[in-house]
């Protein structure tokens, strides 16, 4: 066999993986909270899919969110940031269009 001068040394370990974020659904699989490891957490509410607190390594809140806000889906929370398009009443009975509304209709509903 063939001697190599510069050949690399057996590694002492094998890496593991690095800290992972944890993740827990609460309140009846209508809150998921994540914190990562170094301590920043985020909640998001499933109804409305609505990120509710976003707090830092030192625990400080940095969202806005109103006292006043039901976070029950009861109503629209107030603050915090909609992740999706808010849809903000039930869906049944259906929409009385098969198709989306065009514009002039959309505004109307809104108004």
């Amino acid at each position: 066999m063939v001697d190599r001068p510069n050949k690399p040394s057996a590694l002492s370990s094998t890496p593991g993986l690095p800290p992972q974020a944890q993740v827990s659904i609460t309140h009846g699989s209508r809150k998921v909270t994540a914190v990562l490891p170094t301590g920043e957490s985020v909640e998001i509410l499933l109804y409305g899919a609505t990120v509710v607190s976003w707090r830092d390594r030192s625990g400080a809140e940095k969202l806005w969110l109103s006292e006043g806000s039901k976070l029950d889906g009861s109503k629209p929370v107030r603050g915090g940031i909609p992740l999706v398009f808010p849809v903000c009443y039930p869906l049944s009975p259906p929409l009385p269009h098969p198709h989306p509304p065009r514009k002039q209709e959309f505004l109307g509903l809104l108004g």
